[in-house]
């Protein structure tokens, strides 16, 4: 359940980021010490300044979670 939950916290580290007034607040703080490191490892994944980094880091979650749920069922 861990990889579902830092999968929700990624996409609500993007949507706040989305509103730049949010982006001083606490929780948008919280949400970028948990998502930064990871995101960091897609930081290639940039084309003309937008970022795919949380797509990738997603979809390697997910996959992760599909990994994983063969391995131990």
């Amino acid at each position: 359940y861990f990889i579902r939950i830092y999968s929700y916290i990624i996409l609500a580290y993007v949507i706040i980021g989305y509103f730049p007034d949010a982006r001083g607040s606490r929780l948008y703080q919280v949400l970028e010490n948990l998502c930064r490191p990871l995101l960091d490892i897609f930081s290639f994944a940039t084309i003309s300044g937008v970022s795919f980094a949380p797509i990738l880091a997603i979809v390697s979650l997910e996959l992760l979670h599909m990994l994983l749920s063969m391995l131990f069922l």
